[in-house]
């Protein structure tokens, strides 16, 4: 190691940017200042910055202190960091490329142990034999959730670490983390606050227990900050670098957590602080893992996922930097899960992502890249980073969430719990979401049974088909539910005038119909008996009874609870599997429960003119009490859990209410149909934003017919 300070010979182009540096012996060219740190950097890659023109200017407080393997040990001014970065990206297509240390004796050290392609002994055997509980979790990542991330975290005007929109974008990462895993005891989301003098921006971190062994862990991660080379004060939206490696790892976020997956070894997502300005946030959480001996047996490095140049390529795995024995893993993986993907090796040099360190640590790090350096997106740390260089859509960062599933599922190994049984209301094709439909009360244009003038679309969530049903009249009323216990439900419709139940099985399109209830009685199908079948049920307003149609024993069960002028809200309020008799009193905006464990509870909640939105809003198992206020956009929800409640705007003057789980996670989603644009707007606790056009004028959207004003 050469441990006396050097300088390097510089052009005359680039000597503005290094004013001082000197080949004189331990002279220090610039007097050291509050804020200088220390980096490292590739020796030849700096070299060849001295050699090139037009990069900008540096202040000129930057000394080469020493060198070894191959890496520069570097003083440089704070300030000049970005326009460093921006001259590594310009030439040699990096983030960053250098590495921040906080001290001249952490940076030394980590020169002394540089080594691209050494590897530590293997920590794990890498077997591939989890097949039966990973491969369903590949056809459950979706393009349009990760779509949507990206578009999310590119609004920002920048989410450079040291800005205010860059803890924003870090507390939304947070907050979408949060919303998304709500409802599992075996996962948690905290932010990783980092020393001052390393960044004001916080990390994220989401950690999920291990069932056998909590004390392994695999780690996913990925940056989340953004830079514009050009200056700190101009948009850096950072769509692709790297928007796009965080959106394909919250895509994977959401698809462990509706499919119930539970990793045996304790798996952790991270969204890096800072890398943008040296691996800033990743160094300082590998260095603590490092020194708590955290036992790490993997970390994957998702950075730049959604853009390529080159069809034939699928993944560019970066072999410097990483470990072999994982990387062959990585390829494996692709083998056994792609096989239609191509997967190539690639080089990035020194510190080009976060990735480097946990591999200067000795951990077994691996990183896929969206493609080789050849076909690399120029347009990062620019204004134009957008979406729009992906064509708008992210199918390429759809490959790398997969990847991320299947490099869980084993490595971590684990299984899925048992899937929902189609508890969802309005669920019709059985994939426990709730299905955007609509009800057609006069219409034409298809056959259907018995001169039906009605008509019932339905767009399925499980392939986003459509499809119409002419069924009924109009003055019936939509009852849909699962009254033939399949996990879909059917068509249904209750006939005030005749007190008729008609049913379209979801088996087989065929219909029966059955009298039950007397003209002005209200339909109220339920699940009363727990047997997993809807039960026909009315509310009889003139004598605030209830009659029950039991379908597991074809029993009668009359229940007196109300007065008249109740409207009913079937739910599960207390979580023991079977509805309660509930009802919603507006003359005093009361909500009363006959709970089938504990017997009789009444809420007082809300104001005249809000419609009920009753529904599982926490994901504990148990129905929360729920109203939507037409006047103001607004909902309110108690929780089952304390009785506390929370108050949220969705939605616009003139919206239906439209309340239902559309991602399927066991949570009820805030949703509302707009008449004006016949468009339905959704904001799933774990998929986000969506926008479905579904509908015509006049249609009434079938999860707003659970709600009562």
């Amino acid at each position: 190691m050469k441990t006396r300070r050097i300088t390097l010979a510089l052009s005359a182009a680039f000597a503005a940017l290094f004013l001082s540096l000197f080949a004189a012996g331990d002279r220090i060219p610039v007097a050291a200042l509050n804020d200088d740190v220390f980096i490292t950097i590739d020796s030849g890659e700096l070299r060849e910055l001295g050699k090139t023109e037009g990069l900008g200017t540096l202040s000129g407080r930057m000394e080469i202190l020493s060198e070894a393997n191959g890496v520069a040990v570097v003083r440089i001014g704070e300030s000049d960091i970005e326009a460093l970065s921006g001259a590594m990206h310009k030439h040699h297509h990096k983030c960053a490329g250098f590495i921040w240390h906080p001290t001249e004796e952490d940076a030394l050290r980590s020169a002394l142990r540089a080594d691209p392609f050494g590897s530590p002994s293997r920590l794990v055997d890498y077997t591939i034999d989890n097949q039966t509980n990973v491969a369903p979790l590949l056809p459950m990542v979706q393009e349009l959730p990760i779509r949507q991330m990206i578009l999310d975290l590119s609004s920002y005007d920048t989410r450079r670490h040291d800005s205010e929109t860059g803890q924003q974008s870090a507390a939304y990462i947070n907050f979408k983390w949060t919303a998304m895993t709500n409802g599992r005891d075996d996962i948690s989301v905290s932010t990783y606050g980092h020393p001052g003098n390393v960044t004001p921006q916080p990390s994220v971190v989401m950690t999920i227990e291990g069932t056998e062994s909590p004390d392994e862990y695999v780690i996913l991660g990925g940056h989340q900050d953004s830079i514009n080379r050009n200056g700190s004060a101009l948009l850096a939206p950072g769509a692709d670098d790297n928007a796009s490696g965080i959106a394909s790892l919250t895509e994977a976020i959401r698809v462990i957590v509706e499919s119930g997956f539970r990793p045996k070894k304790t798996v952790q997502f991270m969204a890096y602080a800072a890398e943008e300005v040296g691996l800033r946030g990743s160094r300082n959480i590998a260095q603590a893992y490092l020194d708590n001996n955290t036992n790490v047996i993997g970390v994957l490095q998702l950075d730049m996922t959604n853009y390529t140049e080159d069809p034939n390529t699928d993944f560019a795995l970066i072999t410097d930097w990483t470990n072999a024995d994982q990387n062959q893993f990585i390829r494996d993986l692709v083998a056994a899960y792609l096989p239609d993907h191509t997967i190539v090796n690639a080089q990035c040099g020194y510190a080009c992502s976060d990735h480097a360190a946990w591999h200067e640590r000795n951990f077994a790090a691996s990183f896929p890249h969206e493609a080789t350096f050849a076909a690399n997106n120029d347009s990062i740390h620019t204004i134009n980073d957008t979406i729009s260089l992906s064509n708008n859509n992210a199918e390429h960062a759809l490959k790398y969430s997969k990847l991320a599933l299947a490099y869980i599922g084993e490595l971590a190994k684990g299984s899925a719990e048992a899937a929902p049984s189609g508890r969802a209301v309005f669920d019709f094709d059985g994939d426990a979401k709730t299905d955007v439909s609509v009800f057609r009360a006069n219409a034409s244009g298809i056959q259907g049974p018995e001169g039906s003038g009605s008509q019932w679309w339905l767009m399925r969530s499980s392939d986003q088909g459509t499809r119409g049903l002419a069924f009924g009249s109009p003055d019936d009323v939509p009852a849909s539910a699962d009254f033939t216990g399949d996990g879909k439900a059917d068509v249904a419709f209750f006939r005030p005038s005749s007190g008729e139940w008609y049913v379209l099985r979801s088996e087989d399109d065929s219909f029966f119909a059955f009298p039950f209830g007397s003209p002005g009685d209200v339909p109220a199908p339920g699940d009363f008996d727990g047997d997993g079948k809807a039960d026909p049920a009315v509310f009889r307003p003139s004598s605030a009874t209830w009659f029950i149609l039991r379908s597991s024993d074809s029993g009668l069960t009359v229940v007196p609870f109300g007065v008249n002028g109740d409207k009913p809200t079937v739910a599960d309020f207390d979580g023991d599997g079977s509805d309660d008799v509930a009802i919603y009193r507006p003359s005093v905006n009361q909500f009363w429960q006959l709970r089938s464990t504990d017997g009789a509870i009444g809420y007082q909640f809300g104001s005249a003119g809000d419609r009920t939105a009753v529904g599982d809003w926490t994901g504990d198992g148990k129905a929360d009490v729920a109203f939507y206020r037409p006047s103001t956009s607004e909902w309110f929800v108690i929780r089952s859990e304390d009785s506390s409640f929370y108050a949220f705007p969705w939605g616009a003057s003139g919206d239906v209410p439209s309340p239902g789980d559309y991602d399927g996670d066991g949570m009820t989603d805030p949703a509302v149909w707009r008449p004006s644009d016949r468009t339905w707007y959704i904001f799933g606790s774990t998929s986000g934003f969506s926008a479905v056009l579904f509908g015509a004028d006049g249609d009434l959207p079938l999860p707003s017919s659970a709600s009562v004003d």
